[in-house]
C-alpha cells in the first residue's frame, strides 16, 4: 500500500512538472502530493482517529479537510457506498501482520449518474497507523462486463492495465474477418431446431476458440456467420498476418468437421471466409438499452462482401490485407507457420471506394 502511494506521489509529481520529495511532516507522510488524484485517501492514528484526508475524499464528504482532522473515523464512516467500511477495514487490517493489505470491493447505484460505480478499498496498518486507499474501479469492472463476450480473459486483464478508455470511438488500420457455412439456411430448413442448435454450436465453439487463441475479438454471431476485429481494443501491428493465420485455422478445423458431420449422415457443408484491411471506426455502437462494440466503415462492408464470393473452403482477402501480409513475411520477418500461395482471382468494385480492389484467394500447399 505505501508503494502505491509513492506511485501515485511520483504519477501527480510527473502531470505537474515537479519533483516528488518526501514530506517532511509525520501526520501527513506523502499524503499531500497525491491530492487532486481520483483515488481517495485517509490516514488514522493509532486510536483510529483521522490524521489526514486528502481532497478527494473531503469533497465526498462535503467538508473541509482541517474539520475532520482528530475525529474519530466512526463519525464520518457513513458514505452511502459502504456504512462503516472504513472502521470494519481498519479493524480487520490490524489483525493481519503489518505492512499487509486488507482489501474490499464494494458496488453501488449513483442515482445522479444513472450507474453502478464499484469502488476498492485497501487498508494497511505501518507503525500503528492505518493508511486506506479508495479508488474508483468502475471503468476496470465496465471493461470485464462489456468485453468479456467478446475477448478472451488475457485480453481483458491487459486492458485494464492500460487505463485507457476504449468505449472511446476511434478510427486506424485494422482488420475484419467473416466467416459462415456455404447453404446452411437452406440446409436448416430440413433439420429438427434440436438438431441445427447442436450443429451450429459444435461449429461456432470452434471458431471462436480459434479466434480467442490469436488475441482477437468476437464481434459478433449472427446465425452461422461469425465476424473477428483484428486490431481492437488492443492494437497489434500484425493484424492482417493474424487474420489470415485464423482463416486457415478455420478451415482446417471446419475441414475435420466436416469429415465428422459426413460420417454421422448429415450434410459436409463448407466454410467461406472473406476478410479486408482498412481505416474502420470502432467503438460502441447503438443505444442506452443495447450498445455493441464493432466496428464499421466501407473496409467493413468489403469484407463482408468477400465472404459472399468465397466459395466453400476459400479464403478471400482484398489487395491491402495481401500487401499487409507480405511486408510482414518478407520485410519483418514474420513466421506464418504454413505454407501459402496467393493467386489474385478477379476484381470488386465497392460504393464509398474510389477504385476496384484485386481479390486474393490464399491457398495453403499440403506437405
Amino acid at each position: 500500500m505505501i508503494e502505491e502511494i509513492k506511485r501515485l506521489r511520483r504519477e501527480l509529481a510527473e502531470k505537474e512538472g515537479g519533483s516528488a520529495a518526501p514530506s517532511s511532516s509525520d501526520s501527513e507522510p506523502m499524503m499531500r502530493s497525491i491530492v487532486g488524484l481520483q483515488e481517495k485517501v485517509i490516514q488514522l492514528d493509532e486510536k483510529d482517529h483521522i490524521l489526514y484526508i486528502n481532497s478527494a475524499l473531503a469533497k465526498e464528504l462535503a467538508l473541509p479537510r482541517a474539520a475532520v482532522r482528530g475525529l474519530p473515523v466512526v463519525e464520518i464512516d457513513r458514505f452511502r457506498w459502504g456504512p462503516g467500511l472504513l472502521s470494519s477495514l481498519v479493524a480487520q487490517a490490524r489483525k493481519l501482520p503489518e505492512g499487509r493489505e486488507a482489501v474490499r470491493e464494494v458496488a453501488w447505484h449513483d442515482p445522479e449518474k444513472d450507474q453502478d460505480v464499484h469502488y476498492r478499498v485497501k487498508g494497511t496498518i505501518e507503525g500503528g497507523k492505518s493508511q486506506i486507499l479508495i479508488e474508483d474501479i468502475t471503468s476496470l469492472r465496465n471493461i470485464e462486463k462489456v468485453f468479456a463476450r467478446f475477448v478472451s480473459p488475457p485480453i481483458i486483464e491487459k486492458m485494464k492495465e492500460m487505463g485507457k478508455d476504449f468505449f472511446r470511438a476511434e478510427r486506424y488500420e485494422m482488420t475484419v474477418l467473416f466467416a459462415d457455412l456455404r447453404g446452411f439456411t437452406t440446409f436448416s430448413e430440413r433439420l429438427q431446431p434440436e438438431e441445427v442448435r447442436g450443429m451450429l454450436n459444435e461449429y461456432l465453439t470452434g471458431m471462436i476458440e480459434i479466434i480467442f487463441r490469436h488475441g482477437a475479438t468476437l464481434d459478433k454471431v449472427v446465425g452461422d456467420e461469425v465476424m473477428a476485429i483484428f486490431g481492437a481494443p488492443l492494437y497489434y501491428e500484425d493484424h492482417a498476418l493474424r487474420a489470415l493465420s485464423v482463416a486457415i485455422e478455420m478451415q482446417a478445423a471446419h475441414a475435420t468437421l466436416a469429415q465428422k458431420w459426413a460420417a454421422q449422415g448429415r450434410e459436409a457443408l463448407g466454410l467461406g471466409i472473406g476478410f479486408n484491411t482498412g481505416e474502420m471506426v470502432v467503438g460502441n455502437v447503438g443505444s442506452e438499452r443495447a450498445m455493441n462494440y464493432t466496428v464499421i466503415g466501407h473496409h467493413v462492408n468489403l469484407a463482408s462482401r468477400l465472404c459472399s464470393q468465397a466459395k466453400a473452403g476459400e479464403i478471400l482477402m482484398g489487395q491491402t490485407t495481401f500487401e499487409r501480409i507480405k511486408d510482414a513475411l518478407t520485410v519483418k520477418g514474420a513466421h506464418l507457420g504454413f505454407r501459402v500461395k496467393f493467386r489474385k482471382t478477379g476484381q470488386v468494385q465497392m460504393k464509398g471506394l474510389s477504385a476496384a480492389t484485386d481479390v486474393i484467394q490464399a491457398v495453403v500447399q499440403n506437405e
